[in-house]
């Protein structure tokens, strides 16, 4: 298994490939999402009426672990 953490300004919901998630923090910080080796698509919906730049990103998570997960990072939008 594969580890991420989607790193964002605000709150918001993180899917993977289309599949809901959880929220991107929770009361120790940024949540450590689970997923397969390989390419995924990471969408983050924010919760407080921000919008990011580039909701739904491409990318190719491996050789992760808990302890060093991946960054996903989203921009909010101006």
């Amino acid at each position: 298994m594969e580890f991420f953490i989607v790193k964002c300004d605000g709150r918001g919901k993180v899917y993977i490939d289309g599949s809901y998630q959880g929220e991107s923090v929770d009361d120790q910080g940024s949540h450590v999402f689970q997923c397969g080796s390989g390419g995924h698509d990471v969408t983050l919906e924010c919760l407080v009426g921000n919008q990011c730049q580039k909701a739904t990103q491409r990318v190719s998570i491996s050789e992760t672990n808990y302890i060093d997960p991946m960054e996903v990072p989203f921009e909010c939008a101006v």
